[in-house]
């Protein structure tokens, strides 16, 4: 059976991190039952499960993850350089 991209890029997420299935699992705040499961293919992660993966993932690999999540990438795009962070002020 071939496993779905999404649980290939599971799986290859996982290694980048250099995680046990276990530590990402802790890492997600799921079991590792869970994490094998995605990583077969049998189950695919939640909307918020696939954010928290985009978040550990590097600049190259995370809008895949957002993206999959439902998130408009484009627009975050279009919205990021538009703000900045909000700046404090110095005390003397």
């Amino acid at each position: 059976m071939v496993r779905p991209e999404w649980a290939q890029r599971v799986v290859s997420l996982r290694k980048e991190l250099g995680l046990s299935q276990v530590q990402f699992a802790e890492a997600l705040a799921v079991t590792q039952g869970v994490v094998s499961r995605w990583e077969s293919g049998v189950k695919q992660p939640s909307a918020e499960r696939f954010l928290q993966m985009g978040n550990l993932a590097d600049e190259n690999e995370c809008l895949w993850f957002w993206r999959r999540a439902g998130v408009d990438v484009k627009r975050i795009a279009l919205v990021a350089p538009r703000t900045s962070p909000a700046k404090t002020p110095h005390r003397v």
